[in-house]
C-alpha cells in the first residue's frame, strides 16, 4: 500500500492537501512510537508479528500508521482521548496514535476485526 511519502511526514490527506486531522484521524501524521512504551510493546507484540528488532517494530508501526489505504483500513477517534484507533481489515493491523502523532501500541489483535468494533464501541461512542 501506498504510504506518504518516503520520510512519511506528509499527514492524511483532506480535499487533495496533506498534513491535516480529519473525521476519523486526529493526527497529521505519525512521528514516532512512544519512547516510554516502545519495549514493553515490542516484547508483548513483535513475536506475532515477525519482527525481530525494537527499531523494526517502531518502523513498522509508524509506516502503518501514516499509510492510506481507503479500501481496508478503518478508523476512528476516541471521544475523550482523541487518539486514533486504525484497523487494517486485510492484514489485521492495530495502532493506536495520540493526536500529537505517538503511537502507543501495534500489534495483530486476535480477534480480527470484531475486535476493533468491539473497541470502536468502547472508545469511540458508537453503539452496536
Amino acid at each position: 500500500m501506498a504510504t506518504k511519502g518516503p520520510s512519511n511526514h506528509y499527514g492524511n490527506s483532506r480535499g487533495g492537501r496533506h498534513g491535516h486531522a480529519t473525521g476519523n484521524i486526529s493526527y497529521a501524521w505519525a512521528k514516532s512510537f512512544n519512547k516510554n512504551t516502545l519495549g514493553q510493546h515490542y516484547n508483548d507484540h513483535a513475536n506475532g508479528m515477525d519482527i525481530k528488532s525494537k527499531e523494526s517494530y517502531a518502523a513498522h508501526a509508524i509506516k502503518f500508521a501514516n499509510m492510506v489505504d481507503k479500501m481496508n483500513c478503518v478508523s476512528f477517534v476516541d471521544a475523550k482521548t482523541k487518539a486514533t484507533f486504525k484497523y487494517n481489515k486485510a492484514t489485521n493491523e492495530f495502532a493506536i496514535i495520540t493526536q500529537n502523532g505517538y503511537i502507543v501500541t501495534y500489534y495483530k489483535p486476535r480477534g480480527g476485526y470484531a475486535y476493533y468494533k468491539e473497541q470502536e464501541t468502547k472508545y469511540g461512542g458508537k453503539k452496536e
